[in-house]
């Protein structure tokens, strides 16, 4: 089987979940090529058999990169998108080769229609248009259209109007360590700095923590549009030099200076960094929306609802009380990972998925 990987973004969970697949299907015998954005994610794609080519696709309208990527894509049996941008040049391209199929992994929903307070009340004109006009129609052009929760696939068909006959959910994958590194002692958060991400809910939930524990420190890894409103509002609270704030950090290096992995979002699909924080022993406070809870419950992670720096701090405060607790829940959490979310498990399934679509349009699957 011949298999085109295509994206467009240069970092974050979209391009982690990729590199993972593409190994993956290398190590089961697949053809795999990837089209990347640039030279240094060519170089990490090209490993375990995986071909990578340079082929960005510079905004929503690069014609010519467009092509590229359908030239290098040409007599594939699948080619798979793994971001809005790469989904979008897939869906309107043609077909890879006669009986190829097309995929598509959308990894949340279009920020139009993401709830309040993250996203407006209701999209306006132009985002319907956009979206439960174009985007939804071009979905129908798909051969299946890939999710990593119920949740977001659920929100995906009756908010946006994705058609519900080409919805898979494939949960996300990893690759646990052989043995998790010790832990931090930080109380922090791996993340995008966006809005979704309700991270002025953990700095409000920090600033209390800080005056009950003169010695707790904390983090806030990542880089985004909210970087500098979100180190104001820390300074505006009195954190001052009791929280970090490094940027982006490749998560196992952030991981490892965590006591505690605080993930308060809004909305969320199905995070790697919450999957790698569980497998790499960190104890893990969530708030219960979106696809975390087909993730963990209470058996493994203390869960919040969102929006409550209240609830938050209490939560994180009794993950660092309970340490017995914890140390159940953290054990527990990394045996979840193994059993359920695993990068081989997810490679395997897509794969099958590919076969299957291979099989209906009556083409070769090796």
């Amino acid at each position: 089987m011949r298999v085109v990987l295509v994206t467009s973004i240069d970092r974050g969970g979209p391009i982690e979940q990729a590199l993972l697949l593409a190994r993956g299907l290398a190590r089961m015998g697949a053809s795999v090529l990837v089209t990347c954005a640039n030279a240094e994610l060519a170089e990490r794609f090209a490993t375990d058999g995986v071909r990578a080519e340079v082929a960005p696709l510079r905004h929503q309208a690069d014609a010519l990169g467009a092509a590229r990527v359908s030239q290098l894509a040409r007599g594939a049996d699948v080619v798979h998108a793994h971001d809005r941008r790469s989904g979008l040049w897939t869906r309107i391209g043609p077909r890879p080769s006669r009986g190829g199929v097309r995929v598509y992994t959308t990894h949340g929903l279009p920020e139009p229609y993401l709830p309040p307070p993250a996203g407006p009340a209701r999209p306006g004109l132009r985002a319907t248009l956009l979206y439960r006009g174009l985007d939804a129609a071009l979905s129908a052009r798909c051969d299946a259209i890939v999710v990593p929760s119920q949740a977001i696939a659920q929100a995906l068909i009756t908010r946006v109007g994705y058609p519900r006959r080409k919805i898979v959910v494939v949960p996300n994958g990893i690759e646990p360590t052989a043995q998790p590194p010790g832990r931090g002692e930080l109380i922090g958060t791996l993340s995008l700095l966006e809005p979704v991400k309700g991270l002025e809910v953990f700095l409000q939930a920090a600033a209390y923590l800080a005056e009950r524990h003169p010695d707790w420190r904390f983090a806030c890894y990542g880089s985004g549009s909210q970087a500098e409103p979100l180190k104001a509002c820390a300074h505006e609270l009195g954190l001052g030099e009791r929280i970090r704030w490094p940027g982006f950090v490749p998560a196992d290096e952030a991981l490892r200076t965590l006591g505690v992995f605080v993930i308060c979002s809004y909305v969320e699909n199905a995070p790697l960094a919450l999957l790698e924080a569980m497998a790499g022993g960190v104890p893990v406070v969530a708030s219960s929306v979106g696809g975390i809870p087909e993730i963990v419950d209470e058996r493994v992670a203390r869960m919040v609802p969102p929006g409550d720096p209240h609830a938050l701090a209490s939560a994180i405060e009794l993950t660092r009380a309970d340490s017995a607790e914890t140390a159940l829940r953290t054990r527990a959490a990394r045996q979840r990972v193994e059993e359920r979310f695993t990068a081989e498990r997810n490679a395997r399934t897509l794969s099958e998925l590919y076969a299957r679509l291979l099989a209906a349009k009556g083409s070769r699957t090796a």
